[in-house]
């Protein structure tokens, strides 16, 4: 996938999973489908760490150190946001396992995106350029 097509192919998902997640909070779907929140954290890693892939190769920093900066800093933010959107919960130990199977997932769809629009992309790159250097 070219890097115009993976930015706003990722760009779209962003923008359905943030419409979707304030839906989500605002008619109490969370409450009701806790487990949803997971599935979301999960599309949400991978969509960021894809939008941020075809950023930094568009800037030539596409590098894996970089990328895994995104993926981090990224999760802790939307944590964040999160604890500050919701001022009202309370800090148990239900809220901490929550977050860190949030991060978890956040991790998890970043490396997810890591390996599918980056890692594989680059192997398949390396090989097609040392076929073209072996002596024929």
């Amino acid at each position: 996938m070219s890097d115009k097509k993976l930015f706003f192919t990722s760009l779209i998902l962003l923008v359905v999973l943030i419409t979707f997640d304030t839906i989500a909070k605002v008619s109490s779907f969370y409450y009701f489908y806790p487990d949803a929140d997971i599935v979301m954290h999960l599309l949400g890693g991978l969509s960021i760490t894809a939008f941020a892939i075809s950023i930094l190769r568009y800037i030539k920093l596409g590098t894996t150190g970089n990328i895994f900066l995104v993926i981090v800093f990224m999760s802790v933010f939307w944590e964040y946001v999160e604890l500050r959107i919701g001022k009202n919960v309370l800090m148990n130990k239900s809220f901490w396992i929550d977050t860190g199977i949030d991060l978890l997932m956040n991790a998890v769809g970043g490396i997810i995106a890591y390996i599918c629009f980056h890692k594989i992309p680059l192997n398949k790159a390396l090989r097609k350029i040392s076929k073209k250097n072996l002596p024929s």
